[in-house]
């Protein structure tokens, strides 16, 4: 009897175990900490009036968890805004993100502007490994879905921002199927190109922010 229960109590803590490891599984975008302070132009771009560096980040007085797991460095945004607009960065992804369910993101914000970014997310409807855009419609997807969240940018400090993937709307309805499905499957691509936008407070105003600690997570 011993040995039975000895055993269910064994099989319990490694199930346990692997649906722990799988909770807490994530898959890192980026953390800009491998670049020694410079921007990876071979990963990321920028585009508009956005000014996209890579800076130290604040130290805090208090004990702030968030604030010790960012690391060494950051991707400071700052730039004027033409009519709300500022600019923004992207990457190339190329993942399979079937098995995750939302994105977290860490933002620095700054009590002087505030404003909002817009996460953005482009998966691969013509399989094609490829998102080909429309340059005389604001660079729009021709053939792919477009997923977009707006994040506030708060006051001074760090916030951890997680994002489901649910919480996303479709910003270019009767391209793609419609669908967010961002899986390796039948020559697809998956989730293949993340942007993140500045958008100001107002239509003269700037934008003065760090985001940190890209991810994706269950």
């Amino acid at each position: 009897m011993r040995r039975w229960t000895l055993g269910l109590v064994i099989l319990s803590v490694v199930l346990l175990s692997a649906v722990m490891a799988q909770q807490f599984t994530f898959n890192l975008i980026e953390n800009f900490e491998n670049d020694n302070g410079a921007l990876n132009s071979s990963k990321w771009w920028h585009f508009g009036d956005v000014r996209a560096e890579v800076m130290r980040n604040p130290s805090t007085e208090a004990r702030d968890l968030v604030a010790e797991s960012c690391g060494e460095y950051s991707l400071h945004l700052a730039g004027s805004a033409k009519n709300w607009y500022v600019g923004g960065v992207g990457t190339e992804l190329g993942i399979d993100a079937s098995k995750y369910s939302r994105i977290q993101i860490d933002i620095y914000g700054h009590n002087n502007f505030s404003g909002k970014l817009v996460i953005e997310l482009y998966d691969d409807d013509n399989h094609n490994w490829t998102i080909e855009t429309d340059s005389q419609n604001n660079y729009l997807p021709l053939y792919d879905d477009k997923w977009v969240a707006e994040v506030l940018i708060q006051g001074e400090g760090l916030t951890r921002v997680s994002i489901p993937f649910s919480a996303f709307r479709l910003a270019n309805s009767g391209v793609g199927n419609g669908i967010w499905d961002p899986k390796q499957i039948d020559s697809s691509g998956g989730l293949l190109k993340l942007q993140l936008v500045a958008i100001a407070d107002k239509s003269d105003s700037k934008v003065d922010f760090s985001v940190d600690n890209i991810l994706l997570t269950y």
